[in-house]
């Protein structure tokens, strides 16, 4: 069996500067525009240099139009860009686009994977639909949203309704400018900023990561494969090499239970997904269980706070039953088949005899479960990260209240329970996660 060669469901692509070399048309098209709208209208202005004509690509073209000719009013401000469009149009159909370097590579490789594709573009319906048809981009991408579909209010928006489509948060932005990085940001996805792109050179583009090419995106997106199955090797799994030796005396078993824990917002439950796909490419029968599985019918909706600081578990998780049905059997290498979790896809807690559990949750450093975990892993997000996160994760469907309840009960307690529970003295490894792209793990 091959290895999985991207660890996400998706990628969502900004198009000008990202997939279509916008420079090959639309400065010169612009002008030729501006120049006949100014001669109509009887104006006598100096028109935008190139530069300032490229320095508008990526934004919403009336905010753009209105930053190059702020001067005129908005009626004339149409005409001139009704007229620009009109040059741009025509120039497209005469064949001036062209994908840049690397795309159709980028392109085809994810597509061969099975991972849906996505545009999120501050265009118009009719360009967008010009790149999709003339271009050939239909034949890549999944879903497509712009400035003029139905419904949406700006780039988050679109990329959040890409997400919902695409029925996952295992996703990634790739851009070249600060517009790019904020959408991706506002949804808690990683943003992968293009260099070659046309961000302006005040714009400040802190981000996950950085390329000059798209043929280096999908190297990229593996190494978070490098990083999980480096943390894997770490914890003492076996190799492929090792569990297909015929001698079982020479296999290592490798840890039956390993936990993955850490603030909210750290990507538990999708690296936790990663690590269980990783481990059957091994030849290991792994299953990721949610702690949240086990959370208590009649736990306080406020969650965990300060007050317990003892016992962060036994008021909201039914760790007992947890305990019982999972990490005991597996423990005696026994096979599980729990069917009394209701709301889960069948076969989720079903583990064979010899089967190895990875559990992801909260406070699995408290004494009370640490006990029956193996190994534990602890992943170490700054709190800049886990707001950002939990407000494009949460805070978007849940509004602000989950951020005041993060910032009020939530973080208090994380800060608390790490100080009492420290991971370099509790887990066997401290994983830097402040990118979902991956980092190299840290003994502690």
């Amino acid at each position: 069996m091959s290895a999985m060669p991207v660890p996400f469901d998706a990628v969502l692509f900004d198009l000008d500067g990202t997939l279509v070399a916008t420079d090959r048309f639309w400065a010169a098209a612009a002008r030729a525009g501006a120049r006949r709208a100014f001669a109509e209208l009887g104006l006598e202005r100096e028109l935008p240099t190139a530069r300032e004509w490229m320095s508008i690509v990526g934004l919403p073209l009336d905010v753009g139009f209105k930053g190059l000719f702020g001067d005129l009013d908005q009626e004339t401000r149409g005409c001139v860009m009704a007229a620009c469009v009109e040059e741009e149009e025509n120039a497209l159909r005469a064949g001036g686009a062209a994908l840049l370097p690397g795309a159709a590579q980028a392109l085809t490789t994810l597509k061969e994977c099975g991972v849906k594709l996505g545009i999120a573009s501050n265009c118009g319906q009719a360009y967008l639909d010009l790149m999709l048809a003339d271009l050939g981009l239909e034949q890549w991408i999944d879903e497509a949203r712009c400035y003029d579909t139905p419904g949406i209010a700006g780039k988050a928006h679109m990329v959040e309704d890409l997400l919902d489509c695409f029925s996952t948060r295992s996703a990634v932005m790739v851009g070249d400018r600060s517009g790019d990085r904020d959408a991706a940001w506002d949804n808690g996805l990683p943003h992968v900023h293009l260099s070659r792109g046309y961000a302006d050179i005040d714009e400040v583009l802190d981000c996950e990561a950085v390329v000059d090419d798209l043929a280096e995106l999908v190297p990229l997106l593996e190494g978070r494969l490098s990083w999980i199955a480096g943390v894997l090797d770490e914890l003492g799994f076996p190799s492929r090499a090792e569990t297909g030796d015929p001698d079982e005396s020479k296999r290592r078993r490798g840890p039956g239970a390993v936990g993955i824990t850490g603030p909210p917002g750290a990507g538990r439950t999708l690296w936790a997904r990663d690590a269980e796909r990783l481990l059957r490419r091994r030849g290991i029968e792994a299953r990721a269980v949610s702690l949240d599985w086990f959370q208590r019918p009649d736990a306080p909706p406020e969650g965990p706070g300060e007050e317990h600081l003892d016992d962060p578990l036994s008021a909201f998780w039914d760790v007992g039953t947890l305990f019982r049905e999972i990490l005991e059997p597996v423990a005696r290498g026994e096979a599980v088949d729990f069917p009394g979790l209701p709301g889960l896809p069948a076969g989720a807690t079903r583990i064979p005899a010899g089967g190895r559990v990875l559990l992801e949750g909260a406070y699995l450093s408290h004494p009370r479960l640490r006990v029956h975990l193996d190994r534990l892993v602890y992943m170490d997000v700054s709190e800049e990260v886990v707001l950002r996160r939990v407000a494009g994760r949460d805070g978007r469907l849940f509004g602000p209240e989950e951020l005041m309840r993060l910032r009020a009960r939530t973080l208090p307690l994380v800060r608390a329970f790490r100080e009492a529970h420290p991971p370099e003295k509790t887990v066997d490894l401290v994983l830097p996660s402040d990118s979902a792209l991956g980092n190299r793990p840290a003994a502690p």
